[in-house]
């Protein structure tokens, strides 16, 4: 599906309240540094979802490269490649799938409205009209979703009402749709890696936050970190920032602790932050001791290391270590997580 149609669709509903969709029971993730692909299947008729098969497969350095603007996938024969590799054991029963793309191919807002428009068509294109001299694109040329956060205002004579927006160039968004639609699949879904592992462990971090704090959520991949901060269940502040050092020969652990730090202290300032009661780690491909070391250093609170299999039945189910399922979080959460 083209997925600017869908938000229209989603838009012009009456009323401005979307129907739920029916999501793909397959997802896979495309980052630069590899492929991963995963399938979902019901225990017993009506029965909880249980992982089927994770597949995942590496690609060469440079097939992928991020840009908001420009195409991402620079060699797509070997990225081709690689998804068939992965799509191929999945054997869906039909052929939609979620498809979930690096986070720092989007550009990501959280508006403040003391009031909102009486639709969403109204409120997209007022989202579009207050953040058209902050993309690095028109408005218009943008697949734009929204997501209406509780009204809750972070500080006094802040805003009533948050609005969570995203923007992906459409024609970044049409290249990881092609790529997949010439592999023979339908892209059912197009999101961003760590919006799917919100999703996913959502219901940890309710259960898991602390009166009178906030709680911390860090993805942490090889070429970007993103953070999340919740304070009780909502988000008040998201950022993505590529590691400096790239995938090269510097230090992303320095990246990671910079980034928290500077993270921090714009929430200390300017959301009357009143104290980090958890951190929530997902940490791929980078050493996780120094990760944990690097984020303690700036963040107090206890840390938890995010852990998909928990959340699923292991009957049958492949059997993972805590690198591939940490690889396969994001995945799980296009799946499982849009169900909770």
């Amino acid at each position: 599906m083209n997925l600017k149609r869908q938000f229209s669709d989603l838009f012009d509903r009456i009323g401005g309240e979307p129907l739920p969709p029916r999501y793909p029971l397959a997802a896979v993730e495309l980052a630069p540094d590899r492929v991963t692909a995963v399938r979902l299947g019901a225990v017993g008729k009506g029965g909880r979802l249980r992982l089927e098969t994770v597949q995942t497969r590496p690609i060469p350095g440079g097939a992928i490269e991020v840009s908001l603007t420009k195409p991402n996938i620079l060699d797509e024969e070997a990225v081709g490649t690689a998804l068939k590799e992965v799509l191929h054991p999945l054997r869906p029963g039909d052929h939609r799938i979620s498809v979930l793309i690096p986070d720092d191919v989007a550009r990501v807002a959280l508006l403040g409205f003391a009031t909102l428009p009486k639709t969403r068509r109204e409120l997209a294109e007022l989202v579009r009209f207050r953040m058209a001299k902050s993309l690095p694109f028109k408005p218009e040329e943008a697949v734009m979703d929204l997501m209406i956060l509780a009204g809750r205002a972070p500080q006094p004579g802040a805003s009533a009402v948050s609005v969570l927006a995203s923007f992906v160039h459409h024609g970044v968004v049409e290249q990881y749709e092609g790529l997949l639609a010439s592999c023979g699949y339908w892209p059912g879904l197009v999101s961003l890696s760590t919006f799917e592992l919100f999703n996913l462990f959502r219901p940890r971090f309710a259960e898991r936050r602390l009166p009178d704090r906030d709680s911390l959520v860090l993805n942490v991949t090889r070429h970007y970190l993103s953070v999340l901060i919740l304070r009780d269940t909502d988000v008040i502040f998201y950022r993505c920032k590529p590691h400096l050092s790239g995938s090269g020969n510097g230090d992303p652990l320095a990246d990671v602790r910079r980034e928290v730090y500077t993270s921090l202290a714009f929430y200390q300032e300017k959301l009357l932050g009143r104290g980090i009661g958890r951190v929530f780690l997902r940490s791929v491909s980078l050493p996780l001791d120094g990760i944990r070391a690097a984020v303690s250093a700036e963040a107090a609170g206890e840390l938890e290391v995010l852990d998909p299999l928990p959340l699923l039945p292991q009957n049958g189910g492949p059997r993972l270590g805590p690198e591939d399922a940490a690889v396969a979080a994001p995945a799980i959460g296009a799946v499982l997580g849009r169900r909770a």
